[in-house]
């Protein structure tokens, strides 16, 4: 006969039931594309840790006061006083650091519209690799549990403890799958027992504020760079799109290479002096709007840290189907609360469509149609751990919910 006990271990080690399931289309053949898009795409791991390290370095020489204060108040802008500049100011080398799981949003292939970590998908990706497996599509391509797991392990010089804050999280239940598809090499807290948020070496988050207001936070900073190690940074600096436009920014610009400003879709800060375009003439917001629909091709996107808008699509408006009255009423608008450190960023449309053939999740048919594109590749501490290609039927690319469609990228013969 069943103790209490058994009956309560049994409950609550087989409570978690969800009725989300995968929430896009998927498609009917992996992407293909060239080995040398492929071979680019692993390449750019070293651009992109050039790219974040090059950000830090300017960061932690604004916050001493040695760069000109308009890119303090550009990079710490809406920040709440709690963590602001006192906080960071506190700070220690050791604390410092670039993420370690990351994943790109992509316009076009190799041209980079932002760095999420670790970003949502990860889950939807393993996924996609063992579905494809199954159709022998994929050859021997690596497992991302695998990679991700791997590479951890070689990161932290020991078998990974892992405490994964899902509280933030855009689409915790991917997330929640990729921890199940990695937990016969990774220990998580809370899930295996016995271990505790005091065991673990590793601390994952969706979200800067998150991990500060997790309450192990305090003695957590204490032991980092020795006894822990954050994916995501403990500051603030890339829980922003802010650092998109360093490379091409006049008070920064000098300070990137060409090959990272050639990764990266041409972004230039909203500012009261004018809005800097890629030719390097400055327009003010007025002539920005009376320009033609044809040469406003950009997105006008929320640059800072409030993370209730900053996240999933949101505060992302394209300018070139605004009236000129409507665009020039959505600049001012922005610039209105500036000064304040509300700041906005313009980014440089750029397109790619394709002609994809996927199943429609509710109806089960095969539909084939040209669709916009927005790819994601996926990085560890070490290399590429793998691509995902996103379809659909809109300006705006996110994965949301029975509209995207979605396949795991292959390179082609």
């Amino acid at each position: 006969m069943m103790s209490i006990y058994d009956l309560a271990d049994y409950k609550f080690n087989h409570s978690p039931t969800y009725s989300i399931g995968f929430t896009l289309n998927i498609s009917e053949n992996q992407y293909a594309i060239s080995k040398n898009s492929f071979e680019a795409a692993k390449k750019r791991h070293e651009i992109i840790n050039c790219f974040q390290k090059i950000c830090l370095d300017i960061f932690k020489a604004a916050l001493n006061g040695e760069l000109p204060s308009a890119i303090l108040h550009w990079l710490l802008n809406e920040t709440p006083e709690s963590v602001g500049l006192q906080y960071h100011r506190s700070l220690q080398d050791k604390h410092y650091t670039i993420p370690v799981f990351y994943r790109t949003d992509e316009s076009s292939m190799g041209k980079l519209t932002e760095i999420q970590c670790p970003g949502s998908l990860w889950g939807e990706l393993q996924f996609l690799h063992d579905y494809f497996c199954k159709k022998s599509c994929v050859g021997n391509q690596i497992s991302p549990a695998v990679n991700f797991s791997k590479q951890l392990e070689r990161f932290l010089g020991r078998k990974p403890i892992v405490h994964h804050l899902l509280d933030n999280a855009s689409s915790p239940h991917g997330m929640r799958y990729f921890i199940e598809q990695t937990s016969q090499w990774i220990d998580y807290c809370f899930i295996k027992k016995g271990i505790k948020p005091r065991n673990c070496n590793f601390i994952r988050t969706h979200s800067f504020f998150g991990l500060c207001a997790e309450n192990h936070f305090k003695e957590r900073i204490e032991k980092a760079g020795d006894t822990i190690k954050f994916d995501f940074p403990p500051h603030v600096l890339f829980d922003q799109k802010a650092t998109l436009v360093l490379p091409f920014w006049s008070l920064t610009r000098s300070l990137f290479s060409d090959d990272i400003r050639n990764i990266l879709n041409y972004s230039t800060p909203l500012l009261p002096s004018g809005i800097a375009m890629q030719d390097g003439q400055t327009l003010s917001i007025e002539a920005f709007s009376n320009l033609p629909r044809s040469k406003r091709r950009y997105y006008l996107k929320y640059a800072g840290s409030d993370v209730s808008i900053n996240w999933g699509s949101k505060a992302v408006y394209r300018l070139s189907n605004d009236s000129r009255e409507k665009c020039l009423a959505r600049l001012t608008n922005c610039l209105k609360r500036f000064e304040k450190g509300e700041i906005w960023l313009l980014q440089k449309e750029d397109v790619q469509n394709d002609e994809i053939e996927y199943y429609d999740k509710k109806t089960g048919h095969l539909h084939t149609e040209n669709l916009r594109a927005k790819f994601s590749s996926f990085y560890g501490p070490y290399a590429l751990i793998g691509i995902l290609a996103m379809h659909r039927d809109h300006n705006k690319v996110h994965g949301q919910d029975g509209t995207a469609v979605i396949s795991h990228i292959k390179p082609s013969d």
